[in-house]
């Protein structure tokens, strides 16, 4: 079986971003999502039409949108054009929201409205009629099914995503305890729904680097740690497998992180003692050899899809990296 590989890319270069695109299209990427940020990168949806028209295979889509900065109708029209630039390859990815709303002054959604964001965003697709907060909402022209996937770091976002995503970005952790806690909380979940795991496309979140050592390849990541971090510990600890020496790092790390930075909290990992908690929990990072033994360590375990965002400084390095030497090693 092959491991597939999907990437987030943040950019404010769009030639750049175009490029980069259509080389890991090319390279066999399996997934290009686009972040939601409208303080720190470009438009959302201006950069998934560019994915879609740049790319041949690669499923394009959100990466993560919310249901606080776009409404449910203008979201289904929007991924739906996108869907017509790319037949079947497009897709909606969702969540609670994070430096989007934040970084507006506003706070994320609850897990209820998601759902109901999630519900709304699927009538309009498949019957051009629905509801949000009480009024009627229409899309006339979609008349399809688009995947819609949900991001989840907590307990009760991934009973929510087995029961009701198509997709699921699960940003928890890939050590095996991890993995095995994860998975019980998607297929309690799904059991509710009266289907299995089996049915939903699980994608793991990771930090990821290529460099001549673990050292290396870590350093530039530890920003990308404390974001991830954040993610998962900002609602608190329970059910998150945080051992005891770290649960008091955790949430002051959840406290203090700073959204507007997003990529710039680098300090605070060191500062709080997590950064090698952090990425034993939630990186793949070393040389090339490395970095493949741990890719198919994964794969053993059940985890074939891995999905990971960059914000280098080097993309290009990296992703030369990706395409030339993991991908062929674990296609």
């Amino acid at each position: 079986m092959a491991v597939k590989m999907g990437v987030a890319i943040v950019s404010t270069d769009v030639r750049e971003y175009i490029q980069q695109v259509r080389m890991l299209d090319e390279a066999g990427v399996a997934m290009i999502g686009s972040g939601d940020s409208q303080a720190l990168y470009h438009e959302q949806f201006i950069r998934c039409a560019l994915s879609a028209e740049h790319t041949q295979r690669a499923r394009v889509g959100t990466w993560i949108t919310n249901p606080v900065m776009r409404h449910p109708a203008v979201t289904a029209a929007a991924i739906a054009t996108v869907d017509d630039l790319a037949p079947g390859r497009a897709f909606l990815g969702v969540g609670t929201g994070d430096s989007t709303v934040y970084n507006a002054g506003l706070k994320p959604a609850t897990l209820k409205t998601l759902e109901r964001f999630i519900n709304t965003v699927r009538e309009l697709h498949q019957n051009g009629v629905s509801e949000w907060e009480g009024n009627p909402c229409y899309l006339t022209w979609a008349d399809r099914r688009i995947p819609i996937g949900m991001a989840v770091s907590g307990p009760k976002a991934m009973r929510m995503a087995g029961r009701l995503a198509d997709i699921v970005w699960v940003c928890f952790g890939i050590q095996e305890e991890e993995i095995r806690i994860a998975k019980e909380y998607l297929a309690e979940g799904a059991k509710e729904a009266g289907r299995s795991v089996d049915d939903i496309d699980v994608w793991w979140m990771v930090q990821f680097n290529v460099a001549e050592s673990r050292e290396a390849a870590l350093e530039p990541l530890i920003a990308g740690l404390a974001t991830s971090g954040h993610i998962i510990f900002r609602y608190g600890l329970d059910g998150k497998a945080v051992p005891p020496e770290h649960q008091q790092g955790a949430n002051d790390l959840a406290r203090l992180y700073q959204p507007l930075k997003h990529f710039g909290n680098s300090d605070l990992p060191g500062q709080l003692g997590l950064t090698d908690y952090l990425a034993d929990r939630l990186a793949i990072v070393g040389n090339t050899e490395e970095v493949i033994q741990r890719i198919k360590t994964l794969e053993s375990q059940g985890v074939d899809k891995l999905f990971f965002y960059t914000a280098l400084p080097d993309k290009q390095r990296l992703f030369n990296q990706l395409a030339e030497e993991v991908l062929p090693a674990i296609s």
